[in-house]
């Protein structure tokens, strides 16, 4: 099972992209394919597929700074992604529910996508000097032009694991959720961590319980906005989970009970590709 986002198609041309002929080139390339999304969904095309464009195509279109983003290239064709003002398309289709449905390797170039296109909306200006920043390499770098700053795509890395205890694992669910939703426990990594330390940490901050060990299993870009949620199966000492931080309940489930779970209700929620923790718990479930 590939997960979603991951295994992209695309060569991301980092040292290509930093001369501006090549990207130039790119752009008039017969091959050349552009990518849409507006407030973050996805344009999507008469036919109900992702609109999908030459980039000559967009220049009669209201495209948000800063304008046409070099994603890579599949083979010789060059990807760029836009993102068009809301005011001038329709609504997009929802992100989540388009990158449900749509096939792997356009599921992956949309999460690269909306991951840089992102980060542009919240960087147009220097976060030292508070000039407006000026895109380089294909826009997936900024430049100050006043002190000289330079600013890339952020990353921000998650932890995300199962705990486990022999023939138990604990789930937890969020207020927010869906009733009967329990999935994984997750948090971002704190400066100074190491990846097995930020596990601890949050099993211990959201349920009381102590990990043992953890095990890394898999790693998955997740474009809400740019985290890569890095997956751990975690080993724990044994104790009644008590729900804490943003958990509003935690408890043991035996392997009939995530069965029961997994293949009933919460098939409704997403494809079992879509995210890691369902790879984290079907790696728990073929273990015993």
């Amino acid at each position: 099972m590939h997960l979603t986002f991951t295994r992209s198609p695309l060569d991301h041309g980092a040292l290509q992209r930093a001369d501006p002929a090549f990207v130039e080139a790119s752009r008039n390339h017969p091959a050349a394919r552009v990518i849409l999304l507006t407030n973050g969904d996805v344009v999507m095309s008469p036919d109900a597929e992702p609109h999908i464009v030459h980039p000559a195509e967009t220049a009669m279109m209201a495209l948000q700074p800063p304008g046409l983003v070099f994603l890579g290239l599949e083979d010789d064709a060059p990807w760029f992604a836009a993102s068009l003002q809301p005011d001038s398309v329709p609504p997009g289709l929802d992100f989540r529910r388009a990158t449900m449905v749509a096939d792997h390797d356009t599921a992956a170039i949309l999460g690269r996508a909306r991951a840089i296109l992102t980060w542009h909306a919240r960087r147009r200006y220097c976060s030292n000097c508070a000039t407006p920043n000026v895109p380089h390499d294909g826009a997936t770098k900024l430049i100050c032009p006043s002190c000289a700053t330079e600013h890339f795509p952020r990353t921000d890395p998650s932890v995300i694991m199962l705990p486990f205890s022999g023939d138990r694992c604990v789930m937890g669910r969020q207020p927010a959720w869906p009733p009967g939703l329990f999935a994984t426990l997750a948090g971002f990594m704190e400066p100074g961590e190491t990846i097995e330390e930020a596990c601890a940490r949050e099993v211990r901050e959201e349920t009381g319980l102590k990990v043992i060990s953890a095990r890394y299993i898999a790693s998955q870009p997740w474009p809400f906005p740019s985290t890569l949620m890095i997956g751990l199966m975690a080993e724990i000492e044994p104790g009644e989970p008590v729900a804490a931080d943003d958990i509003e309940e935690a408890r043991w489930f035996t392997r009939e009970e995530v069965r029961e779970l997994y293949e009933g209700p919460m098939m409704r929620w997403g494809p079992p590709h879509y995210s890691i923790s369902r790879l984290l718990i079907d790696t728990w479930l073929k273990s015993g």
